[in-house]
């Protein structure tokens, strides 16, 4: 058993989860009060019925997941949303040109459902097929990341199959996600528009529709998750480097970035931001299972995706 599987909450007994690739399997567990794995364009969800709240919290002891770190509800489209949030049209409109896709909203709550107790709620409509198609069966579902709190999310079939059997209902088997880190989170809730957590929708390009937009990103705000506790990080030291001048020991260490190192002990090379992105949280988790000491993580390039990157690099430095 590797390291990353005993901080899990213990295999429930006599727990079968059942693996499926059909998303209207998965959607009748999770209206049925169950717990489910699938798979998004951006990284594995562990979900449950926004509308069960003891399903959800459950996912809570799943994850050991603070408390007051909220949930993103999953829709299947914008006329749910607008059943649940209030929607003006100018919300309405920019949320039609962004999704679906990996673009999250913070809203104000209009009808109860479960949000940790917030005024606001998180929401998305995924792009993945499979997400949507669970989607129309369950009703909205309530998802983070499927891993430990505080740990790099799963976006690799075979990870999450290794990790979570017995310990959740149902898998939706869906391959390996095709984004690499979580989505963006844009506040829409105040009186003008904030990004709370950069992801795979880069501010440049949500400034295309939102030209008044603004970055808040601070521990302090808890109206995302992301924000407020450490996060992406494995048991491994991580080290952002410049340049492969930086690497104090090629023994038991790990390198990611744009550059070949001879010596070290595991390499994954990339050749820009996006492969970077794509390849880092699967490159953490295997760097964990393999008892390895320090990663050490070249700077990104400076373009469109290197704000986002260097987010998560930055969050998996962090001990706090």
């Amino acid at each position: 058993m590797n390291r990353e599987q005993n901080h899990f909450l213990p295999t429930r007994e006599n727990l079968k989860t059942e693996i499926t690739d059909l998303p209207k399997v998965a959607g009748e567990y999770l209206k049925n009060g169950k717990v489910v794995i699938f798979p998004t364009e951006t990284v594995y969800g562990m979900g449950a019925s926004s509308l069960i709240p003891s399903a959800c919290k459950y996912i809570y002891k799943i994850k050991n997941r603070p408390s007051d770190n909220p949930f993103i509800i999953h829709f299947s489209n914008i006329d749910e949303i607008e059943e649940y949030a209030h929607l003006s049209s100018d919300i309405i409109s920019i949320i039609k040109k962004l999704s679906p896709g990996p673009i999250s909203y913070i809203l104000k709550k209009k009808k109860e459902i479960f949000s940790s107790d917030l005024p606001t709620i998180g929401v998305r409509i995924p792009s993945s097929y499979l997400a949507r198609e669970m989607l129309k069966i369950s009703g909205p579902v309530s998802a983070p990341s499927a891993n430990l709190s505080g740990k790099p999310s799963m976006t690799r079939f075979s990870d999450i199959k290794e990790s979570f059997i017995g310990r959740v209902d149902c898998i939706l088997e869906g391959g390996d996600c095709t984004g690499g880190i979580e989505s963006t989170v844009i506040d829409l809730s105040a009186s003008h528009p904030k990004i709370l957590r950069p992801g795979l929708i880069s501010i440049q390009e949500i400034n295309k529709e939102l030209k008044d937009l603004t970055v808040e990103y601070s521990e302090e705000i808890n109206k995302s998750p992301g924000t407020k506790y450490r996060h992406y990080s494995p048991d491994c030291i991580v080290k952002i480097i410049d340049n492969e001048n930086e690497i104090v020991s090629h023994e038991n260490s790990a390198f990611i970035g744009f550059k070949k190192i001879k010596k070290i002990k595991k390499m994954e090379f990339v050749e820009n931001n996006k492969e970077y992105i794509y390849k880092l949280y699967s490159f953490f988790i295997q760097c964990e299972r393999e008892g390895l000491d320090i990663i050490y993580c070249q700077k990104p390039i400076d373009d469109k995706d290197s704000y986002s990157l260097l987010n998560r690099l930055s969050k998996a430095v962090s001990k706090n």
